[in-house]
């Protein structure tokens, strides 16, 4: 394969990959964004119903609610620790096509 297509060759796959990584990466960031605002709320009302439950003896046990809620914020923060692990993989990859890319480019410029 030549050099010229080589570097086409390069640049399609870049202009097919790179979108998508990037529309993964925006997603990726959004979730990570809603799961954390999610991880908040759950603290809050997690608190909250600690309170009224330390509060309100003669109301039907909460704590059944609160363990719940303890359940979900932990699948929650394991969910965001995932979705961080697929947003640092993501980063990586564009880092190394557009090193790949840029390294294509000096030995075309090279020539």
């Amino acid at each position: 394969m030549s050099h010229s297509a080589e570097e086409e060759f390069s640049e399609g796959l870049l202009s097919v990959v790179k979108p998508a990584v990037e529309s993964v990466d925006a997603q990726v960031q959004t979730l990570r964004t809603s799961q954390a605002k999610l991880k908040d709320c759950i603290d809050n009302l997690s608190g909250d119903l600690a309170n009224i439950a330390e509060m309100q003896k003669d109301l039907p046990n909460l704590e059944h609610y609160v363990k719940k809620l303890m359940n979900i914020k932990r699948r929650v923060t394991t969910v965001n620790n995932v979705l961080t692990n697929v947003q640092d993989r993501v980063h990586m990859l564009q880092t190394r096509v557009s090193k790949e890319q840029a390294r294509k480019r000096t030995l075309l410029n090279a020539s």
